[in-house]
Parts: C-alpha cells; sequence; structure tokens
C-alpha cells in the first residue's frame, strides 16, 4: 500500500517481533483457521472444548493453537483414569471420602456453570477435578462413571467412548446427570499446625469434631513430637481449635 512505501520495521534486540490483537476470527483479519484442520489433528473433542475454555461466549477471544495443546493433554489425562498400558483398569471398589468429595465438587460446580452458560469455568473445574483424581490414583466405577456423564455435554465422542467401555449399551445420551451430595463435599477435616516454643515443626490432619484434650492426646502420642521434645519436658499444651497446638518443652 502506498501510505507503507516508507515504512521501516523496528528490531527488538535483532528480531522483528510480531504481536498480536484480540480480534475475531475472520478473513479481513488473515486469522481464519479451519476447524477441520484441527479436527483431524487433534480431534472434535479438543476443538470442542478449547472453543468453551477461551472464555465467556459473550467475549471476543484470540484463538491461538498454542492453547489446544493443553487441552488435548487434558482429554489424554481423563482416558489415563480408564486405561494404561495393560488395558482397562476401572474396578468395582468403594470410592473414598476424598474421591467423592472431588466429584461431587465438580458435580455441583458443572451443574451450575451449565445452567449459567459459564463453560469455560466448567472446564476449568474439570481440569483441576481430573489432577486431583489422577493424584489420588482413582481407577473406581463409583466415580470415574459420573465423570463420563459430566463429561459428555462437552466432550461427546471420548465420553459415549468409555461410556461403552463401562459395559453400557445404550447411548450416554441417556444418563441420568449426577445428583450432588452435599454431604460429600462439607469440610469434617482440619489441619493443625504443631510449633514446639513457638516454631512450627510440622502439621496434622484431624477431625473438625475433635476435643481439646482429644487433640492435645493425639499430638502427645505421634512420633513426631518425640522426636522434637528429645530430652526436654512438656511443660504446656496450647490447642487452639482448628488451627494450632503449641507444645511448651522445657
Amino acid at each position: 500500500m502506498p501510505e507503507f512505501a516508507t515504512a521501516e520495521f523496528i528490531l527488538e534486540d535483532g528480531e522483528y517481533i510480531c504481536g498480536w490483537a484480540i480480534e475475531k476470527m475472520s478473513k479481513s483479519m488473515f486469522n481464519v483457521v479451519n476447524p477441520d484442520m484441527i479436527c483431524d489433528t487433534y480431534g472434535a473433542d479438543t476443538l470442542r472444548l478449547y472453543e468453551m475454555f477461551l472464555g465467556p461466549l459473550e467475549q471476543s477471544k484470540p484463538w491461538d493453537t498454542k492453547g489446544i495443546d493443553g487441552v488435548n493433554r487434558f482429554l489424554k489425562r481423563v482416558w489415563r483414569l480408564f486405561y494404561d498400558r495393560d488395558g482397562f483398569i476401572v474396578t468395582d471398589e468403594k470410592a473414598t471420602p476424598a474421591e467423592l468429595k472431588t466429584l461431587h465438587k465438580l458435580i455441583g460446580k458443572v451443574q451450575t456453570d451449565i445452567e449459567a452458560f459459564s463453560f469455560n469455568t466448567a472446564v476449568s473445574a474439570f481440569m483441576i477435578a481430573v489432577n486431583d483424581l489422577t493424584d489420588l490414583k482413582c481407577s473406581k466405577r463409583e466415580i470415574l462413571e459420573p465423570l463420563a456423564i459430566l463429561l459428555s455435554p462437552f466432550a461427546p465422542h471420548i465420553a459415549e467412548e468409555l461410556w461403552e467401555a463401562l459395559g453400557h449399551k445404550e447411548s450416554i445420551t441417556y444418563a441420568a446427570f449426577p445428583e450432588y451430595v452435599e454431604a460429600y463435599t462439607v469440610e469434617n477435616t482440619c489441619t493443625y499446625a504443631v510449633s514446639f516454643n513457638g516454631k512450627t515443626r510440622f502439621t496434622v490432619e484431624l477431625p473438625l469434631d475433635m476435643s481439646r484434650e482429644d487433640v492435645d492426646a493425639h499430638v502427645r502420642s505421634l512420633d513426631q513430637t518425640a522426636k522434637y521434645v528429645a530430652e526436654g519436658n512438656i511443660v504446656k499444651v496450647i490447642v487452639v481449635p482448628g488451627k494450632i497446638v503449641n507444645i511448651v518443652v522445657k
């Protein structure tokens, strides 16, 4: 164009840095991405999730293919909850309180976000929950069946395949939405910081309803307490419910 005939490139440390602006995808901006190419490379579920993860539906958002990799890795982590190198690993073992807590926090969050069309925050909640379940090494049907149902509106193809692997003949689209049970999400434990002469040495997880006397007795019985008391004598134990245990040693 004539107005750019004398334009000069400004280099930064000898390099031309090309930036980008937050614009809608359009031919005039030369930023159109063919969705078929994304589907061929990553699959339709990845594209679908990425579109929802970008941000609120009503806002313009930058389209950067670098972000797709993260969503694709998330779906692979979901798959690894069901499969490992030896094949299908889902068991009928009873779920632990920690696993049920993770699941029902997700159910409540996804249910609220779907009703509010806040799909990006729902996808974030899925990522957090799957990371937690991975850390817990969860492969239990009681957790993974509801997880597949929750995921099905967001990633229908992988959810359908996992549903079939779980032994179901009908499509996952006919499955009832998991019921949220608030009791599973209620915090019933707390972390006490255990200090000796005012200096914190370790922490311990105890029931919230544990009495001062029981907290005192439990902390005194710990091997870690014996280590820090050593040759000294416990003069006093101060318990602040739900927060701290301070042991005075002389």
